[in-house]
């Protein structure tokens, strides 16, 4: 694929891209009319072609959500109780999908670029190949861990992972459709979901009444894929482990899961966001789990599995009581906090996310955040947290363009707000607090 110009217009491609589109109208207006029997095929390339034209002629990222909140940087900092350091934020912001480093006061220190057609000109790993990224409007950046020498291991959602030096120079990729979560290992490696090709996928994985290419002509033009997996990164960048979540559930028998997931999104029934470590304190309040386990977030089940980190097998799982779920994190002392995000589906009652703790020892719950109305936040996709060293949460209300560190009280004591443009807030899909010294770099100059 074309490298994409800055000012978002690789023209030529998209000449090439509107001459098929033309073509592909032509023809299946010929076929339909004479009722030939591609007309019901080209039925759905249509659909996909109409697609194809939104995508090659939008001018802004389709995921972006209409402001919400006011202000533009930090809005409110309240230096006697904000945790101090540097912040990291992610996502679908001004100036294209990038991670950027601000400081308290909002000023913006550093920024990489995450361009996903510098990282693959031809990302022939993709499959299906039309869910290809068209234009710099067309994909996002989720997950990332920033290293101290000033480089940092991104996600390009559903398209790879690469690592970026403090200036974006590629260091090396991983080519496969990961998406969502980079989890650091003790060893300097990294757990990250991926998906595995339709092409791939076991038959026995696939519900009745469903095939291999029935499945492939449903993703084709999108951003899921049916099989997720987990992937063991080196720290070089190697594949050296994957296990497949959908075959261990399988394998687990856990049929009302599987129904609900089915049911959920035929085409994407787990949709694994996040990936932990299991610590001796969590494997302690736990039977048949070991330290270094791995705690997997499967949001269209809305649970949470720990599978054996030798053999991929489901050692423990639970259903609730979150909904579509993101970010669980284990405490010191082997609770695990999560990120849940909740539903309109549910009712219209669902007028808020919540940050729970839930102990599963007990099976009990606590909500942590929002402890009142005036602080509530809502973001129905996305979203992350981070227990701060002082004792509050950092927290992500992704659609609403807003970081916002909350005390145990629920006071809000530092607040980072983004607008895309007049109309839409930034999509912020990840932030993370770091101490102001965390970084090994003497200058965040790239000028040659």
């Amino acid at each position: 694929m074309a490298r994409e110009p800055e000012d978002g217009g690789n023209r030529s491609a998209n000449w090439h891209w509107v001459s098929l589109i033309g073509l592909a109208f032509v023809a299946g207006a010929l076929l339909g009319a004479n009722d030939l029997e591609p007309a019901r095929f080209l039925s759905r390339g249509l659909d996909s072609t109409r697609q194809l034209v939104n995508e090659v002629t939008q001018t802004k990222p389709a995921k972006l959500y209409p402001i919400r909140h006011t202000g533009d940087g930090v809005t409110v900092h309240d230096s006697a109780s904000a945790q101090p350091g540097l912040t990291l934020v992610q996502g679908l912001l001004p100036g294209g999908p990038q991670v950027r480093v601000v400081d308290m006061a909002g000023r913006e220190l550093h920024r990489w670029k995450v361009d996903l057609f510098e990282i693959w000109p031809d990302p022939e790993h993709i499959v299906p190949a039309e869910n290809i990224a068209k234009s710099r409007f067309n994909y996002h950046t989720q997950g990332f861990v920033a290293l101290r020498d000033g480089s940092l291991v991104v996600n390009i959602s559903e398209h790879g992972t690469a690592r970026l030096d403090r200036c974006g120079k590629v260091l090396w990729t991983v080519d496969r459709m990961t998406h969502h979560s980079v989890t650091r290992t003790r060893d300097g490696g990294y757990w990250i979901p991926a998906h595995r090709p339709i092409t791939e996928v076991d038959a026995a994985l696939l519900p009745a009444g469903t095939d291999r290419e029935w499945i492939a002509t449903e993703l084709a033009g999108g951003w899921k894929n049916f099989e997720n997996t987990i992937l063991k990164v080196s720290s070089a960048g190697r594949v050296e482990k994957e296990f497949s979540v959908l075959r261990a559930i399988v394998d687990a028998r856990l049929e009302d899961a599987l129904y609900d997931g089915f049911a959920a999104d035929i085409l994407d029934p787990t949709h694994i966001n996040d990936i932990e470590v299991v610590t001796p304190a969590l494997a302690q309040r736990i039977d048949g789990v070991a330290a270094g386990d791995l705690l997997v977030s499967v949001r269209n089940m809305h649970m949470l599995v720990i599978l054996d980190s030798e053999t991929g097998a489901v050692n423990w799982h639970q259903r609730g009581p979150w909904v579509r779920q993101h970010d669980p994190d284990v405490m010191p002392d082997g609770r695990i906090e999560v990120y849940n995000n909740r539903a309109r589906g549910s009712g219209r009652f669902v007028d808020e996310s919540r940050i729970l703790r839930f102990d599963p020892a007990t099976g009990e719950s606590r909500i942590l955040h929002p402890r009142g109305k005036e602080d509530k936040f809502a973001s129905g996709i996305m979203g992350t947290h981070q227990r701060l060293i002082n004792g509050n949460i950092l927290i992500t209300e992704s659609v609403a363009g807003r970081v916002f560190e909350a005390t145990p009280d629920g006071e809000v004591v530092w607040e980072y707000v983004l607008a895309y443009d007049a109309e839409d807030a930034a999509l912020i899909e990840e932030a993370a607090r770091v101490p102001e010294g965390y970084f090994d770099v003497k200058t965040w100059s790239c000028d040659p």
